[in-house]
C-alpha cells in the first residue's frame, strides 16, 4: 500500500488539484450589460468563476491588485485609466498575470499593441461564446488565444 508521501500518490494529488481548481476570473468592462453577460457564460463553466468586475480602468487596477485572479478579461476602452494602461500597469506588477483583450477595436494596430504590453489573447466583441470560453482556458493553460478573424485584420492606414 501506497503511503501519502509516494512520489505516485503526489502527481496523481497534485494532477487532481490542477485539473479540478475553478479558474478565477476578473471581468473589465465599462458597459453593464457586457460586463453581465460575460459573467453568465464563465459562470455556466463547471472550471471557471468570476471573482470580480471593474467598470473603469482605476477600479480595475485596485481591484486586481486586491484579487489577483487567473485570468482578466480587459477592454480596451475604459474610463478613468485605458485599458492599454491597465495592462501595462498591471503587466509590470504581475508578470505572471494573464490577460485577454475583449474589444469593439478591430484595426491591426490595436491588437499588436495589446500583444506587446502582454495580453496573452485577444478577442472581438461580436466573439462567441465558445471562442470566450475557448480563450479564458488557453490563456490559463499559459497559451495565446487570437481567432483567425483577429490574426486576419488589417493595420490601420497611416
Amino acid at each position: 500500500m501506497l503511503d501519502d508521501s509516494h512520489p505516485i500518490v503526489l502527481a496523481v494529488s497534485s494532477y487532481v488539484a490542477s485539473t479540478t481548481q475553478e479558474i478565477r476570473v476578473f471581468v473589465i468592462d465599462d458597459h453593464a450589460g457586457m460586463r453581465e453577460g460575460i459573467s453568465a457564460v464563465v459562470n455556466a463553466q463547471r472550471d471557471m468563476k468570476v471573482v470580480g468586475e471593474a467598470s473603469d480602468g482605476q477600479e480595475a487596477i485596485q481591484r486586481f491588485r486586491a484579487l489577483q485572479p487567473d485570468v482578466a478579461l480587459l477592454d480596451w476602452n475604459l474610463p478613468a485609466v485605458r485599458g492599454e494602461d491597465v495592462l501595462a500597469t498591471l503587466g509590470a506588477e504581475f508578470p505572471q498575470a494573464r490577460f485577454i483583450v475583449i474589444t469593439a477595436l478591430s484595426d491591426g494596430d490595436c491588437i499588436r499593441r495589446a500583444l506587446s504590453l502582454g495580453a496573452q489573447g485577444y478577442l472581438h466583441k461580436d466573439m462567441l461564446r465558445r471562442q470566450l470560453v475557448a480563450a479564458i482556458r488557453a490563456v490559463h493553460q499559459g497559451q495565446e488565444y487570437l481567432p483567425d478573424d483577429v490574426l486576419n485584420r488589417p493595420k490601420k492606414d497611416s
